[in-house]
């Protein structure tokens, strides 16, 4: 077995983290051609994707005690394996039956996974005092821009099916190598009977932290809602085809690797708490922004509207990018439970707001149109401020 130091432990989680992005963000630039698949219309389609909440809740219910209990290995092996599956018959499959189950399978397996790997950077942080959650979190995003980019390349050049299934299966097979090389340093199951959680502390334990509740879900509308829509509003609403209406979307997320992989420069410099707050207004005002200036221009001019919305996706995208894991952290610090504990609890009314704002979002699009849909989670981000105080209590 591989003793490993903790560099080479850093350097496995910021792999798995990074493979982790790769794999569930690598369809979601073709989304346009998973919905013409399926033959659905926005509201149809956006419900639909809104299903993979249910899984995740199952997931976050429960997979916190079961990484506490059985420990990371077997958790990180059932989950990537489901994600890679889900994703293969999400993408070729052209039945919505088949799509609804599939989704909601993925949504509790991504949940898992990042339950178990989450608390393995948390495990890692508390041995060796390194601020490191952000840090993982911009290579989860380093993978999501980097599949963006193959994805944009691939439209009209590679099927959707060819791409997803080689890119799954090689996926895949890396990433359960990577956890079978850890297997010294992961989280090993609990083995003291008086600590173990049982079913009805699923419930009789449950916290829930209002305020970090709260600033989260603001935090992570809009990051979902681009993931999401960004795509399709783009290539759909403002009429830009070819793979560039993928572009705002990389964008977005290679500026939230910018500021995920840089934010601890600035951490000795101000605080948390006004960092946070001017992360959430610069996100949320200038996304606001690109979606007036675009209806301004008009769909005329295509290349000011590509360079417009690329802007504010941009300046978006680096607002947002430590929000979610800033708050992540301080949860944990706020909470005397273990944190694949708190990762699962936290997430749970989470996902319960996310999926109902999912459902919001998609009908108002299918109601009105996309542009005006999208105002919703730009304009959750501006409320962020005033659950900010989370930060000074600390």
């Amino acid at each position: 077995m591989e003793t490993l130091t903790f560099k080479r432990e850093l350097t496995y989680l910021q792999s798995l983290f990074f493979l982790f992005g790769f794999l569930v963000m690598s369809w979601i630039p073709r989304f346009p051609e998973v919905k013409a698949n399926l033959g659905l219309t926005n509201g149809q389609f956006g419900s639909l994707l809104s299903t993979a909440a249910i899984g995740s809740l199952v997931s976050l219910l429960t997979v916190g005690h079961l990484v506490h209990n059985y420990g990371a290995k077997t958790i990180m092996r059932i989950a990537v394996s489901s994600i890679a599956m889900s994703l293969i018959l999400s993408t070729t499959t052209h039945s919505g039956v088949a799509f609804l189950i599939s989704n909601i399978i993925q949504g509790a397996a991504i949940s898992a996974f990042h339950i178990a790997v989450n608390t393995q950077g948390f495990s890692f942080q508390d041995r060796t005092h390194k601020p490191v959650i952000t840090l993982l979190s911009g290579y989860w995003s380093v993978g999501a821009v980097s599949t963006a980019m193959i994805s944009g390349l691939l439209v009209d050049r590679v099927s959707l099916k060819i791409h997803i299934v080689v890119l799954a299966l090689v996926v895949l097979l890396t990433m359960l190598s990577i956890i079978g090389r850890m297997d010294s340093a992961l989280i090993k199951p609990n083995k003291n009977p008086s600590e173990a959680y049982k079913i009805g502390d699923l419930f009789k334990g449950f916290r829930i932290d209002s305020l970090v509740s709260s600033a989260i879900f603001c935090a992570l509308c809009l990051e979902f809602s681009v993931s999401d829509w960004a795509a399709i509003f783009t290539k759909e609403d403002m009429g830009i085809n070819g793979g560039l209406h993928t572009l705002p979307y990389i964008l977005f997320t290679l500026a939230m690797i910018t500021g995920r992989l840089f934010v601890h420069t600035l951490y000795s410099k101000f605080s948390m708490h006004y960092l946070v707050t001017c992360g959430a207004l610069l996100s949320g005002i200038s996304f606001l922004s690109g979606l007036a200036t675009v209806h301004l221009v008009g769909d005329t001019n295509k290349t000011l509207v590509l360079m417009v919305l690329c802007i504010s996706f941009t300046l978006a995208g680096l607002g947002s990018s430590f929000l979610g894991p800033s708050i992540m952290n301080i949860a944990n610090v706020r909470s005397k439970s273990p944190a694949s504990v708190v990762i699962g609890q936290m997430g749970v009314i989470n996902n319960i707001a996310i999926f109902f704002m999912r459902l919001i979002i998609a009908w108002t699009a299918q109601a009105t149109s996309l542009s005006f849909a999208l105002v919703i989670p730009a304009t959750m981000l501006l409320i962020v401020p005033f659950f900010a105080k989370i930060f000074k209590s600390a």
